[in-house]
């Protein structure tokens, strides 16, 4: 049966409700993160298909489901989507600490195929590889008088007790910063004020309470409060330290390089660990490299601006190539139709 209309599901409901997954450009965790839906939609217009979210859409007009993530076998939108008998399809965004769901392999069976960033189980039939995406530039800022400080980080305050999790690492790339060179470092994000713990979830109660919030949450002297958009701060610094929440998910890049990549800042990078199959080396310093936090100051410290400026020259360079593609919105919007229209 051709397809005509496309609906989507994801499993944070906010982004569901009034077509927001395609009518916004920004995600609560990042700038532009919504921008290759916006995409696709675009892309589907031109080829006459619908494509909205389950909230918009009346389930008499459905022809395809795309699942963003993994939703609870058991809950109302997935199961009335099981019982029309049409295709379903699996788009995996989150890593396993977020939605451990994804990597229910029984799961699989209920969709003809799965798009995801995990290079372990791309097989180019039934698993798609498809990246998280952006808009590419042409060129990126790359003029140090910019450059105010040495070293930023952008993140939310987490904590996880899965054993791949990275939160605990940039924590304390955070601490021995604050400890040994307190003045060349910066901490943005949310929930670096709030009371948090991997062992007992339900301790983030408390942040209701304002005094119990001020007396029992941590003190992070770097700590500079939240940032609108990312890529503003980002640039008034020379290096942002860019560590995924997980490490050693192959293919799981997310858009925490490209925000600094955009910013024309160079990252220090932690996470997937096959990153180099997909970003050239020289657009990055690789966190594993180093022996200790010490070992990475002096390498930050006595880079000189040559070098630096060879750092930017290469990732402007790889946005522009081929070898980028594969991370824009057309590439994201593309694939997603292809392998919806086509199957």
């Amino acid at each position: 049966m051709p397809v005509a209309t496309i609906a989507f599901h994801n499993i944070y409901e906010e982004l569901n409700r009034d077509n927001a997954l395609f009518d916004r450009n920004d995600a609560p965790i990042g700038d532009d993160l919504l921008l290759p839906f916006g995409e696709l939609r675009q892309k589907g217009a031109a080829r006459g298909v619908t494509v909205a979210t389950t909230a918009v859409l009346k389930a008499d007009r459905v022809d395809a489901y795309v699942f963003v993530d993994m939703p609870d076998p058991e809950s109302q939108q997935f199961r009335q989507a099981r019982a029309s008998g049409r295709p379903l399809y699996l788009l995996m965004m989150e890593s396993p600490l977020a939605v451990s769901r994804n990597y229910d392999a029984a799961s699989y069976d209920y969709f003809n195929k799965i798009f995801t960033y995990n290079d372990a189980l791309v097989d180019g039939e039934r698993f798609i590889k498809l990246n998280y995406a952006f808009r590419l530039p042409t060129a990126i800022p790359k003029d140090l008088a910019r450059k105010e400080r040495l070293c930023v980080t952008i993140a939310g305050s987490k904590k996880s007790r899965h054993p791949l999790e990275l939160y605990s690492e940039r924590l304390a790339a955070i601490r021995w910063f604050e400890e040994n060179h307190p003045a060349e470092f910066d901490l943005y994000g949310v929930g670096w004020d709030e009371i948090r713990s991997a062992r007992i979830p339900k301790l983030s109660l408390l942040n209701r309470i304002s005094w119990l919030k001020n007396a029992l949450a941590p003190a992070f002297p770097s700590w500079r409060g939240p940032v609108a958009r990312k890529r503003d701060v980002m640039g008034r610094y020379r290096f942002a330290l860019c560590y995924e929440n997980i490490r050693d998910v192959p293919g799981y890049i997310t858009e925490k390089l490209f925000d600094a990549f955009f910013s024309g800042t160079v990252p220090v990078y932690r996470g997937a660990d096959n990153v180099a199959d997909h970003i050239p080396a020289d657009c990055f310093i690789d966190l594993r490299e180093f022996g200790g936090y010490g070992a990475l100051y002096d390498y930050l410290t006595s880079m000189p601006d040559e070098r630096y400026i060879r750092y930017l020259e290469a990732i402007e360079n790889f946005l522009t190539s081929d070898r980028a593609t594969p991370f824009s919105c057309d590439f994201f919007a593309e694939t997603l139709l292809k392998g919806v229209l086509n199957d």
